[in-house]
């Protein structure tokens, strides 16, 4: 469902720097913990001990690994959202529109996100952040986006 569009969107990347680093710091210390423990000898008798600390230890790979890549890409072809766990491409043809997670009162209702054109629900938690006007700033960009791409699209009018 991808369509050429006549304003090509130029690529960026949303990040936030402070979860990363914290991600990345506690990645990298499981990491090093379970490798330390499997270096030192402590487990070698015991092959429970060697099957947890190997997994503690490749979980930090592993998270320290996710916390460099995490964010959401922009680009003409739609998002793409990576998180800790997994990445999810969205195209701009299958989003019915960008939920921004306000209501009635001061504070948001509902985290901020997409909805698709089938009502599902697409959070994107790797834009999560305290300051709520990064966050606004960012939703208003991707809100704008969204328009021009329906405007000069064929296939989502």
């Amino acid at each position: 469902m991808e369509s050429p569009s006549s304003s090509p969107i130029a690529a960026q990347t949303f990040r936030r720097p402070g979860q990363q680093v914290v991600l990345f710091t506690v990645g990298s210390f499981f990491a090093l913990l379970g490798a330390g423990i499997l270096i030192s000898g402590a487990v070698a008798a015991d092959p429970a001990g060697t099957v947890i600390y190997t997994v503690v230890s490749a979980g930090g790979v592993w998270t320290a690994f996710r916390a460099c890549v995490m964010g959401v890409r922009i680009d003409s072809t739609g998002l793409t959202a990576r998180g800790l766990g997994r990445s999810k491409v969205i195209p701009w043809c299958v989003i019915g529109a960008v939920d921004t997670g306000d209501g009635p009162g001061p504070a948001p209702v509902q985290a901020p996100g997409l909805v698709l054109k089938n009502g599902e629900q697409a959070g994107l938690g790797a834009l999560a952040s305290y300051s709520s006007r990064r966050v606004d700033a960012d939703f208003a960009l991707i809100k704008s986006l969204h328009t021009t791409h329906v405007a000069a699209c064929p296939n989502c009018a």
